[in-house]
Parts: C-alpha cells; sequence; structure tokens
C-alpha cells in the first residue's frame, strides 16, 4: 500500500520558482544517471538554465506540487523539433493547433503514485479547453517507464524515428500522439 500523499496541485511556474525549478530537475538528474532508462538530460546541457527561463517566462512550465515540494515538472509549448513535421500524425493539425510536451518528470521520490499521471491529466483537460486538436510528444528510445505512462493516457505511438537534438546528437526517439 502506498503512503498517503499531500493533496497535488498544479500550477504554472513563474520567475520566483526558477531556482527550484533548477534544484529539481539537478536532482532528478542525479537520481537517474545510472538507471537504464534516464533521458540524457544532464547539467550543462538540457534541460538548460536558459531553457528552463524561457519557459517559466513564457508560462510554458508546470509544477506538481506535493505539500510544498515540487513533485513534478512539465513544458508544454508549441515548439517543435524539425524532425515532427516527417512523423505520419493521425490527426491532421495545424501548427497552432497542437501542443508539444517537453521534459516531463516526477521526482524520483514521488514516481509511482500517480503524480505523472495526475499532470498528465491536468495538460489534457486544459489543451482540450484550449481547443487544441492533438497533444504531440518525443521519446527517446530507451525510456520505457514514462512511455507507459503516455499509453496509459491515452496515446498513441506513431513511429519511431531519430531526431537530432544539440544535447544527445541523432538518436532513435518514440513519438506519441494524443488525439483531442
Amino acid at each position: 500500500m502506498m503512503p498517503n500523499l499531500p493533496v497535488c496541485r498544479i500550477r504554472r511556474a513563474d520567475v520566483n520558482d526558477f531556482t527550484a525549478v533548477r534544484v529539481f530537475y539537478h536532482q532528478l538528474i542525479d537520481d537517474m544517471v545510472n538507471l537504464p532508462y534516464h533521458p540524457m538530460w544532464d547539467k550543462e546541457g538540457h534541460p538548460s538554465d536558459a531553457y528552463l527561463r524561457s519557459a517559466i517566462e513564457g508560462g510554458e512550465l508546470l509544477l506538481a506540487e506535493c505539500g510544498t515540494e515540487i513533485a513534478g515538472a512539465v513544458i508544454v509549448n508549441h515548439a517543435a523539433n524539425e524532425g515532427y513535421r516527417s512523423v505520419s500524425w493521425k490527426v491532421d493539425a495545424a501548427e497552432g493547433e497542437f501542443s508539444i510536451i517537453h521534459a516531463f518528470g516526477v521526482s524520483t521520490r514521488f514516481q509511482g503514485r500517480g503524480i505523472g499521471s495526475c499532470m498528465m491529466r491536468y495538460i489534457i483537460d486544459h489543451a482540450r479547453a484550449a481547443g487544441e486538436k492533438a497533444l504531440r510528444l518525443d521519446v527517446i528510445d530507451f525510456n520505457r517507464p514514462v512511455e507507459k505512462m503516455y499509453l496509459k493516457a491515452g496515446f498513441y505511438k506513431c513511429c519511431e524515428i531519430e531526431l537530432y537534438y544539440p544535447e544527445v546528437d541523432w538518436q532513435l526517439f518514440h513519438m506519441y500522439e494524443l488525439a483531442l
């Protein structure tokens, strides 16, 4: 039986959250570095300070808080990797009609307790309310635990393709979409 969790709330990060967000991602990187499903994030590359600041300033970074702790964080915006254009998506959606999920992370202290699913429901509900047609994302080949959560949330695996990101070079990614 899982221990009772404090009430989890989800909110947009603000500029005052930057240091706590950075600590959250750095701790997650430290906790996952030796795990076989590490997403290849690192403190100097991704998610970078500039990326996090930009997402916070743009109102794109969401936090899941349990009590006073950040239990999870995610960036949701319209910025797609160039390789997204070559995917045969199920939903016919023009740019601006779908959102992309980036840097989705749940603290290792809170993993397996439904925080990720709670965050995903929040993202889906808000995308629907905004009139979006789809949510899209990519998962690096070996990050199986997060793939299970996306499938449980209703995402469809469209394909596997190689994408280039400066932080990881060319890697195989699994491409997912959720029709809204």
